[in-house]
């Protein structure tokens, strides 16, 4: 049950950096641009390129480290890396929300506001990142291709997309006041089958 938990994690922190690195690769102004309106920290280009090399050196040191079977140094690293990274970003949203700055999250190509949303992903990444660091004896490496493996892949493939989706669809922009009231009226219909 360890290999599985420790696995999931493990795989899940990995393949959400390297999703996010490729999205802040497709897109590179977005992260400072977001940085620069939030109005928080200086420089908001070199901390901008600071992060998404981050998450791409703790992505491809991570896969090495997978790939050998034998690194388990290297993805101690990796996952205390990961830990402290989603940790930092976690922390910045928390910040964030609780000064009343707004602005967008700049943590993909899609244009987001900075919500509680994307505060909880990135916590929640960061607890499986811990989980994978305490539990880094028991993961299942890349080298081991068996059905074990196969599942661990397809449920971390399966926590990577609907955490790095959290966010999107949590997402509901702010509507006037006519159309929350027919938008309400057209749900009430539709729920109870009666005329508004």
């Amino acid at each position: 049950m360890s290999a599985l938990l420790a696995g999931v994690a493990t795989y899940t922190v990995l393949l959400t950096l390297l999703v996010s690195t490729a999205e802040h690769l497709s897109r590179p102004a977005a992260l400072a641009e977001a940085l620069a309106a939030h109005r928080v920290l200086p420089a908001p280009a070199a901390v901008a390129a600071l992060a998404i090399a981050s998450e791409g050196l703790l992505a491809g040191a991570g896969i090495v480290a997978l790939l050998q079977g034998s690194g388990e140094g290297l993805l101690i690293a990796v996952m205390a890396g990961g830990a402290t990274l989603f940790g930092l970003y976690a922390g910045y949203g928390l910040h964030l929300r609780s000064t009343g700055r707004t602005g967008p999250c700049g943590c993909s190509r899609v244009e987001l506001p900075m919500t509680g949303w994307v505060v909880a992903r990135a916590s929640i990444l960061a607890g499986l990142a811990l989980v994978a660091l305490f539990l880094s004896g028991s993961i299942i490496p890349a080298s081991r291709i068996d059905a074990s493996l196969a599942v661990v892949l397809l449920a971390a493939a399966t926590f990577t997309a609907l955490l790095w989706h959290l966010p999107a669809a949590m997402y509901e922009p702010a509507t006037a006041p006519a159309e929350r009231s027919a938008k309400g009226r057209s749900i009430g219909i539709t729920e109870r089958g009666l005329p508004g």
